[in-house]
């Protein structure tokens, strides 16, 4: 036989109901249903089981608050096989399809916690074919049905449930019916007395149940009972509204929710309002809530415009930036709904919906402003901060420093002044140059600044300016035209991104002969003499040599070096400039072995091929370390020898003579560096200088013994100075000391040189203290010296500029 019984089980029995294929059962808590539950969370038309295959059913919610669980899952919409688990109301079923053609059994199952022994059953005629258990959620704080929790009903909602009475208790009589109805006059006395009465009303229609449940038992007996009925009594729609309005604001929006769904299915303004905010509130935002707000609102309900506009307008809402959405928050401004505007304004902004519209979005903002919305002037706000930004810009070029240059632009994101993407110091140092060009500056905005809104967070504005400069004897007057893009950063704070002025001349003072003509202010200079451009220059370069021992980064200052080299190439004023540059970079390459940039070793090149005599040791220097070039010993040399000879100066001839007495790389040659230093740095109080003429004569000395004098009294000229000199000058007394004095004087001065980090002395003191020379013999102090000069490093080797006489 084919199967065309719908069976549900449950603890109490089986229920059979007839669903041929294609049949579909409504399912709810509602007379008209065809399988009717009791419960709080079950609407009157909660769900409608359709049958689409041989055991497929289709089951899918009313409402998107009729929800339901299948197999654990719940869903307000899905498709299942036969057999499955069906929840509702907290209770669940096995569902399954049977053959059978028998008529249906009628009964009616009487459910409580106490459960169901004892109670007489019996078949009874009823408008529906068949009746399945009431069902009263009980109060819980979840259910695990799965992997999902069932949402929670409320505390109000649980505590006034329209539930039977017990079964154990006597049914009322019709007067106590009686006197709970209230009069129709107390009925509209107040907002709270009639949700009172509501609930009243749901307990008296369990009080007229009580008797036809007590029929139905009476009859499965033979004993029909019969008991007079009283009516619920009957509100009005507007006290249905206003009951449950207060309902909503109690926390129990589901109750509110099935007694307005009856009434705005009427077409009730007010109901249809109340229910789509009841549905709204009980967390299940779906079209429907907009959909019932529309129709309050489209029906001539305004009270209804702002909540309509709100749920439209609902982070939740999925259709929230559709172009229905967009006609509805048009139709709510139309009605002259004011909270409208304002998310119209960003629909027009963003181009939600419609077309991006950066004017309509400007208009809307500024009703919204009207009508006192925050968010909107902060919106509008944002043209008179992009204003006041680029007017403080403007007047920062009266101040002396460039530091707040850093407070108005953003670098390397646009064009300032014909620069393109230009870093912050390129920028820093463009503001220098006017500062430098026009020491003097009156500059001020005029009116009529105006700004032009691309989107809310990118500007142009467009600035009028006056300004006057001098310099000397030259004054320039005029005005001028700042255009300007001003954007907000992550920070939302407004910086300039890109810039650029016109400017027109009025009065160039005392000739236009001595200006350069420009159509930008930070192009217009001087026009200066080859005596004035000569001073400018050396001034530049001077400027950019102060403060030259406290920074490690030479390349501003070779850069105007440089251009005052091809700019001026027969002229000199810049070399000294120069020598001093480049003795400041040897300094550094002594110090730490390397530059900030190995670059700049190109820069030092050209000076030195330019004649300068402290660029060609700098280059020796850098080709003896082969740093910023390879290494090459001769072309060192060679550049020593250069610069000496172009200059005769001491320092040249230090570094030449050192290279000719130590012949790293090239051939030493002891006679010329003797000639080059004993007859005029013997007596040197340099240190370096002494120390290299006290090694040429300890050569002279080894064959003449008179002149170990000579090189300890050249020695002890520096030995404060220089610790390798002390331990040399420790070495002399040691050796060729004529008393024991002499000889632990030595000793005392090698051990300090040890001290010191000079690893000759340690090596030195190590011996000493093995062979007891200057000192009592001490193994153990012998072999921490010993180690000691195993594991330290050279000290650093000192520039000749370092030491002053």
């Amino acid at each position: 036989m084919a199967l065309t019984v719908l069976t549900l089980r449950t603890e109490e029995g089986e229920h059979r109901i007839s669903c041929p294929l294609h049949a579909s059962l409504t399912l709810g808590c509602g007379p008209e249903c065809d399988v009717t539950f009791e419960g709080v969370s079950i609407l009157p038309r909660h769900c409608v089981l359709y049958r689409t295959g041989e055991r497929t059913f289709q089951i899918i919610g009313v409402f998107v608050a009729a929800q339901f669980s299948v197999n654990g899952v719940i869903s307000s919409e899905l498709e299942v096989d036969v057999p499955f688990k069906f929840g509702i109301g907290g209770e669940v079923f096995d569902v399954d399809l049977a053959e059978g053609e028998e008529p249906l059994e009628e009964a009616v199952v009487e459910a409580s916690e106490a459960g169901t022994e004892g109670a007489p059953t019996g078949p009874r005629v009823s408008k529906r074919g068949y009746l399945l258990k009431p069902i009263s959620l009980k109060p819980r704080g979840g259910v695990r049905v799965g992997e999902v929790i069932l949402p929670v009903v409320s505390a109000p909602e649980m505590e006034m449930p329209m539930a039977l009475p017990p079964a154990n208790l006597p049914p009322p009589s019709v007067e106590v019916a009686a006197e709970t109805k209230l009069p129709q006059d107390e009925e509209e006395s107040s907002s709270l007395l009639l949700m009172g009465l509501l609930v009243c009303g749901a307990m008296i229609a369990g009080i007229v149940y009580w008797p036809y449940h007590l029929d139905q038992i009476s009859a499965a007996k033979g004993d029909v009972v019969t008991q007079p009925v009283v009516a619920a009594p009957e509100l009005s729609p507007e006290a249905t509204v206003k009951a449950c309005e207060d309902l909503l604001r109690l926390g129990a929006p589901l109750l509110a929710a099935q007694v307005l769904m009856s009434l705005a299915e009427t077409g009730d303004l007010a109901a249809m309002h109340e229910l789509g905010l009841a549905l709204r509130a009980s967390d299940q935002f779906g079209g429907e809530v907009v959909f019932l707000l529309q129709q309050a609102v489209e029906g001539g309900r305004r009270e209804a415009l702002r909540d309509f506009v709100s749920v439209v307008d609902d982070p939740e809402n999925p259709a929230r930036y559709s172009e229905g959405a967009f006609k509805q928050l048009q139709l709510a401004a139309k009605l002259g709904e004011a909270s409208a505007w304002m998310p119209l304004g960003e629909r027009y902004e963003f181009g939600n919906g419609t077309a991006a519209d950066i004017k309509l979005a400007l208009a809307a903002f500024e009703k919204a402003r009207r009508f006192g919305d925050k968010r909107a002037a902060g919106k509008l706000s944002a043209r008179q901060e992009a204003l006041e930004r680029v007017a403080g810009y403007v007047r920062s070029w009266n101040e002396v420093s460039v530091a707040t240059l850093l407070d108005h632009v953003a670098a390397g994101q646009g064009k300032f002044f014909m620069l393109d993407h230009a870093p912050m110091e390129v920028l820093l140092r463009l503001e220098e140059e006017l500062r430098a060009r026009w020491p003097l500056r009156r500059i001020s905005v005029m009116a009529g600044a105006q700004a032009e809104v691309e989107t809310f967070d990118l500007i142009k504005v467009t600035q009028p300016f006056q300004f006057e400069v001098q310099r000397g004897v030259r004054i320039a007057r005029g005005k001028g035209v700042l255009v300007c893009r001003v954007q907000q950063d992550v920070a939302d704070r407004w910086r300039i991104t890109d810039a650029s002025d016109k400017i027109e001349v009025s009065e160039l003072l005392p000739t236009k002969e001595q200006f350069v003509s420009a159509a930008s202010l930070r192009e217009m200079k001087p026009a200066f003499t080859h005596e004035e451009q000569v001073e400018e220059a050396r001034l530049e370069i001077l400027e950019q040599m102060r403060g030259l021992e406290a920074t490690e980064d030479f390349k501003p200052a070779l850069t105007v070096l440089m251009n005052a080299v091809y700019e001026f190439p027969q002229e000199t004023f810049w070399q000294p400039f120069a020598d001093a540059l480049s003795d400041r970079m040897a300094r550094q390459l002594f110090m730490k072995g390397q530059w900030l940039d190995a670059a700049w070793a190109e820069p030092a090149h050209q000076l030195a091929e330019h004649g300068s005599v402290s660029a060609m040791l700098l280059e020796g220097h850098l080709y003896a370390a082969g740093y910023g070039c390879p290494r090459d010993p001769v072309r060192s040399l060679a550049l020593y020898q250069k610069a000496f000879e172009a200059g005769k100066r001491r320092d040249a001839r230090f570094y030449y003579a050192e290279a000719l007495f130590q012949g790293r790389g090239v051939p030493q040659d002891i006679e010329k560096a003797g000639a080059l230093v004993l007859a005029f740095m013997s007596r040197s109080k340099h240190p370096l200088e002494a120390y290299l003429a006290a090694h040429l004569l300890w050569r002279k000395a080894e064959h003449d013994p008179a002149l170990w004098q000579d090189v300890y009294d050249t020695l002890s000229r520096v030995v404060d100075k220089l610790p390798p000199a002390k331990n040399l000058a420790g070495m002399v007394l040691l050796n060729h000391g004529q008393t024991t004095k002499e000889r632990r004087t030595g000793f005392a001065a090698i051990k300090g040189a040890a001290e010191e980090g000079v690893v000759e002395a340690m090596k030195s003191l190590s011996q000493c203290y093995l062979e007891g020379v200057g000192c009592e013999k001490d193994a153990q102090q012998a072999t921490f010296w010993k180690q000691k000069a195993l594991v330290t490093e050279p000290p650093r080797r000192r520039h000749y500029t370092e030491f002053v006489e």
